[in-house]
């Protein structure tokens, strides 16, 4: 099986969002899982704050992480916002 090059395919990108109640600038690292689901690791600084991807029903879902409800939406609507104009 060939892997994707998720370097090209998929470029790293930084967001500006509210993270608990403070604005935060977040380095965003799309990668995807071995059935080419698409996710999002999420770095505050050099730290890994959260991982989500948008399921189905077109809800942001956390893999991993322990933000609120509210955080995990507003960094996944940053994230489609940024993807959107062309930058995944």
């Amino acid at each position: 099986m060939i892997m994707a090059d998720l370097g090209t395919r998929n470029p790293e990108f930084d967001i500006e969002v509210s993270v608990k109640g403070q604005q935060k600038n977040l380095h965003i690292k799309p990668d995807e899982t071995s059935d080419g689901v698409e996710y999002f690791i999420c770095f505050d600084d050099e730290s890994e704050l959260t991982q989500i991807r948008l399921e189905t029903e077109g809800h942001w879902e956390q893999l991993w992480g322990e933000l609120s409800e509210e955080d995990v939406n507003a960094i996944g609507q940053a994230i489609t916002k940024q993807t959107k104009n062309g930058n995944s």
